[in-house]
């Protein structure tokens, strides 16, 4: 595994596999700023549901978001309390300043998929822990097995009216797909998938 660097610092807690390669770089529109969205896959062309990361990048370069999903380690989740302990890590190695605008909401038990080489879903069961941000948003870290950071995500708005996500979601393959009209529009409380600035 081999750790990223975000703003010229090394970030070990955000690992992708050692036989990742950049395969597609975008840019979008997120929450109305002009973002970088890089995906890493074993190989190009990139491949829906297969085994990836998706790291987005604000315009300040800004780690905005990661995703990391491969075959989970043959390993337990962490209890709660080391979850917190290494959601809150993540955040504080990245930024600290904005680490201390955060409040812990709760941390639940989910599961998220990948496709592995046999065209098998394997299950990444997580502990998502979610805080509120002093600026309105959501903020969250899924710890994965042996305490492998699943994911990463800052600056994620809420629409109240709709009761839904209000910020795209170009690290979720279901969402960009259902973007790009190649699949149907996740289920609430996933964003819109067709929106004012539609394939932006």
């Amino acid at each position: 595994m081999t750790a990223i660097e975000v703003l010229g610092v090394r970030q070990p807690s955000l690992q992708l596999p050692d036989e990742f390669v950049l395969v597609a770089t975008e840019h979008r529109s997120r929450n109305v700023e002009k973002v970088r969205v890089e995906r890493y896959q074993a190989q190009a062309p990139p491949v829906p549901f297969r085994a990836h990361a998706t790291l987005v990048y604000g315009n300040d370069d800004r780690l905005l978001s990661f995703n990391r999903f491969t075959v989970p380690l043959d390993a337990p989740l962490p209890d709660l309390a080391e979850a917190q302990a290494i959601a809150r890590r993540v955040f504080t190695e990245l930024d600290p300043d904005y680490a201390a605008g955060l409040e812990y909401i709760r941390t639940d038990k989910l599961r998220r998929e990948v496709v592995d080489a046999k065209g098998a879903v394997v299950p990444i069961p997580i502990r998502w822990v979610k805080f509120t941000h002093e600026n309105g948003s959501y903020n969250w870290v899924s710890v994965g097995a042996g305490g492998a950071v699943v994911e990463y995500e800052r600056e994620s708005m809420w629409d109240y009216r709709e009761n839904w996500r209000a910020t795209e979601e170009w690290n979720y393959d279901q969402w960009v797909l259902a973007r790009a009209g190649k699949a149907v529009q996740p289920p609430a409380p996933e964003a819109v998938a067709w929106g004012r600035d539609h394939g932006r």
